[in-house]
């Protein structure tokens, strides 16, 4: 392979979003250092939209079992139990990348992540069937996957990792000809980041913080080789986001059944009954004597009264559960959550009367 010649950070930068986009297949390592932010992982769901996928959720540390699942075990909250690598060993992907397909493997074989041109089966834990979505749901996160995935342009904006403090240098990497840069971190942050960047493909070899002894890198990198279309498609059973969704719900709803019937059982009968002490937060008021307020320190609803009046009244609330006439005023209730009961409504009336 030719050795390459010098380079600007400007031509570095353009290699590495728009460098040659050939087939690759290798092993990525990751080891997470000290770094507080390599542990933050979790998932969002936005309403309408596909649940993200985040490539580097199903690894596991080398040497154990499958991990949890975070979505969807709400006991899920030690390390072991969300798939990081808890001590020194670094956590090893097998992968294969053509195009926008990618193929994540376990050491032992196990497919974690298939991504096909449209759609996309992520496998949890150690369930044979996986999820499936749409691959644009996909965001390379974790366990080193970033490696996988060329940045934008528009992602070296800023000032977070974007300015090199120093020249680009010639280096090389498993034996391939390569680029080392050291990028400037942002004031809120500590320390810099390394990177070693293949000169061929501009995919980067190797992402460091030493400041955090954090590194994420490829020990097998491989180029060129046409890879096999059932690598990036799964023919098997799989599920949807719905299914999954609706079996979390399904989990969850039997699970609060079971405390709710613990309590009720051990404690007391539910609902439990009780007066409260409610304050008033006054939003708005008029010289009629109108007004809109909150009720509850914690915001358990909303209060409102104007003149009698045939006019249509808009609140501006979702939703208005109780209207009443009384002395001369017309008045409205909306509760968050919990709901009066007609005997606490008739108490609420009783307290706002002037009569």
């Amino acid at each position: 392979m030719t050795t390459p010649g010098a380079i600007s950070w400007v031509g570095l930068l353009t290699l590495m979003v728009d460098g040659p986009d050939l087939p690759v297949r290798g092993v990525i390592s990751s080891r997470e250092g000290t770094d507080p932010s390599q542990h933050e992982f979790g998932w969002t769901v936005f309403a309408g939209q596909p649940m993200p996928v985040f490539a580097g959720f199903t690894e596991v540390k080398v040497g154990d079992g499958p991990g949890a699942d975070p979505a969807g075990d709400p006991q899920a909250d030690t390390p072991e139990d969300v798939g990081h690598a808890v001590e020194e060993e670094p956590v090893l992907t097998r992968v294969w990348r053509s195009g926008r397909r990618v193929r994540l493997e376990h050491p032992d074989g196990r497919p974690s992540l298939i991504v096909g041109e449209e759609r996309c089966w992520q496998f949890r834990g150690d369930d044979p069937v996986p999820v499936e979505s749409p691959s644009s749901a996909v965001a390379y996160h974790g366990n080193g996957t970033q490696l996988l995935h060329r940045r934008e342009a528009n992602e070296f904006t800023g000032d977070d990792f974007t300015r090199p403090t120093g020249p680009v240098e010639q280096t090389t990497f498993l034996g391939r000809p390569a680029y080392a840069v050291e990028l400037a971190p942002p004031a809120h942050k500590p320390f810099p980041v390394q990177l070693v960047v293949d000169a061929e493909t501009g995919l980067v070899l190797q992402q460091r913080n030493d400041g955090f002894a954090a590194v994420d890198e490829w020990t097998e990198f491989v180029v060129g080789e046409d890879a096999d279309d059932q690598l990036f498609h799964w023919e098997g059973p799989a599920r949807s986001e719905e299914d999954e969704r609706a079996e979390h719900e399904r989990e969850w709803q039997a699970d609060l059944a079971e405390r709710t019937e613990w309590f009720r059982a051990n404690v007391a009968p539910l609902p439990l009954r009780l007066e409260l002490d409610l304050g008033v937060l006054l939003h708005v008021h008029e010289p009629d004597g109108s007004f809109q307020a909150s009720i509850g320190e914690g915001g358990l609803g909303m209060l409102a009264r104007r003149p009698s009046s045939q006019e249509d009244w808009q609140l501006g609330w979702s939703e208005v559960q109780h209207r009443w006439t009384s002395d001369g005023w017309d008045w409205a209730l909306s509760m968050h959550g919990d709901q009066l009961t007609d005997a606490g409504l008739a108490a609420l009336k009783r307290a706002l009367s002037r009569a």
